[in-house]
């Protein structure tokens, strides 16, 4: 791919296999994790295993080998990887996706990272693969992400995707719309 997710700010790279375990590091393992899952805000929703991980980051999110399929990106800022992000299989009638974002490092928070991430991959995704509609569902006691999301243009909606299963019993879902 070229370098096509790069701005002044931020770039996007596509995420590779020898970034799987980094990727899966920063979710499980950070001092963000406690934000996202795990206790003591999350105890409902547990910590995945590397395994766990693996089931549901599959290798073609990190090959490049099936980008309708689903794709993980690292959030590159000064020559640093701070984070991912990644959107799941596209949805052809629907012109839709879901993604999920995470960052390395709480000090990496409150600096528009996320935002201009979402807004850069949704971008990308409209003018690449005419995808319009994207879903993102944290948890409503995830306040940073939920006000980043809504900063890059989403909104709470009623209306969930086909086979919607949220992950917290207060998800949030929001859309954006191109």
């Amino acid at each position: 791919m070229e370098n096509l997710l790069t701005t002044e700010f931020l770039t996007l790279r596509p995420a590779t296999l020898q970034d799987k375990k980094k990727i899966f590091n920063w979710l499980a393992h950070s001092n963000l994790t406690s934000e996202m899952m795990g206790a003591p805000n999350f105890p409902d929703i547990p910590i995945p295993t590397w395994e766990e991980f693996c089931e549901d980051y599959v290798d073609h999110y990190f090959d490049n080998s099936q980008p309708l399929k689903g794709q993980c990106y690292i959030l590159i800022h000064n020559g640093e990887e701070i984070g991912q992000i990644n959107h799941s299989e596209i949805v052809a009638e629907t012109k839709s996706t879901e993604f999920d974002i995470w960052l390395a490092d709480r000090k990496f928070t409150g600096k528009g990272f996320g935002t201009t991430a979402i807004k850069i991959l949704c971008d990308y995704l409209d003018k690449s693969f005419d995808c319009q509609t994207i879903y993102i569902a944290p948890s409503r006691r995830n306040v940073g992400a939920v006000k980043a999301y809504q900063k890059a243009g989403f909104v709470e909606t009623k209306n969930l995707p086909d086979g919607f299963q949220p992950d917290y019993d207060d998800t949030i879902v929001m859309v954006k719309t191109k």
